[in-house]
């Protein structure tokens, strides 16, 4: 979209469905582009919540600062863990520290928690037609499941899941 200001024009939105998260599993070889790493989806995820992008800010205050108001310099930006939260199946290898159903040992959801393993992740997000997005966005980054958390197993509803991945380093969204 060209830039809108002062002009009237029809709203747009992204939905997430189809989005998945996909976890490496190790298997590539570094720097050999014939062997590129594998990544295998986890089933039935209902959210995903990317993390919050902050930067910290330091205060350089002195006693004869200007217009007598602090001063601040930024510092380093730092991004916040991924929330993924879905339908928990005991029986996936996603959820089993085995892995299995495409998933490694090693590299399932919850043996990289338990292992604590980093891993290459995935986010992708699927074209939208709406926005000409084509064939869409990757999120890639490296990470560590920081948190993962079976609910609550009552008499008429689903079990679901609750994960976080923290980013250990910066990442970029990609088109």
């Amino acid at each position: 979209m060209a830039d809108v200001t002062g002009t009237y024009y029809a709203g747009d939105a992204f939905i997430g469905y189809g989005a998945e998260l996909r976890i490496g599993q190790g298997d590539g070889v570094a720097g050999s582009p014939g062997t590129p790493e594998t990544f295998v989806a986890v089933p039935d995820v209902t959210t995903i919540t990317p993390g919050d992008g902050t930067t910290g800010v330091l205060d350089i205050t002195h006693l004869r600062s200007p217009d007598r108001h602090r001063e601040k310099k930024a510092t380093l930006r730092d991004s916040g863990p991924f929330t993924i939260a879905g339908n928990y199946r005991p029986e996936h290898g996603a959820h089993k520290l085995t892995g299995g159903d495409g998933f490694l040992p090693g590299f399932s959801l919850y043996s990289l928690w338990h292992d604590v393993t980093e891993a290459n992740f995935e986010i992708g997000m699927p074209p939208d037609a709406n926005n000409g997005v084509s064939p869409g966005i990757t999120l890639a980054f490296v990470g560590l499941v920081t948190r993962y958390q079976v609910g609550a197993m009552t008499l008429d509803q689903k079990v679901e899941y609750t994960a976080e991945i923290t980013p250990l380093r910066a990442y970029d969204w990609t088109v």
